[in-house]
């Protein structure tokens, strides 16, 4: 009787520790603004070759490199490299309203529809 006692408190005192508070969100901190901008310096040249990857299949192998690497993904390097050194600079400082440490960064639109393959309509799908 005394150990279906103990287990039982042992349980409830588990449930208890593990039990989380879900009515507010988690806040951004200095060391999430910190750790983006790091992430944003050490991480920028690989949108050299993510903006390249991303067009060799619709606009060719060429126009990939060209558009893709030198133009988009030179830019793209640039802007996160600025992105992150404003990041890491600010970072002790709120810079959104309210005293928020959100990045600024607008978030990578994504329709999130995955095309089937090969496609329904097979007759006139070429």
């Amino acid at each position: 009787m005394k150990q279906i006692l103990a287990l039982a408190i042992l349980l409830a005192a588990s449930s208890l520790y593990v039990r989380a508070d879900i009515s507010m969100p988690v806040r951004d901190s200095f060391y999430d603004k910190l750790g983006r901008g790091l992430a944003d310096i050490a991480l920028s040249p690989s949108e050299m070759l993510d903006s390249q990857y991303g067009m060799i299949d619709t606009e060719g192998n060429t126009v990939a490199f060209c558009k893709g690497f030198l133009v988009q993904g030179i830019s793209r390097m640039v802007m996160d490299i600025g992105q992150g050194v404003f990041e890491v600079t600010t970072s002790p400082f709120p810079t959104q309203t309210f005293g928020s440490y959100r990045s600024q960064k607008l978030p990578p639109y994504d329709s999130m529809v995955v095309n089937a393959y090969p496609p329904s309509d097979l007759k006139n799908w070429y």
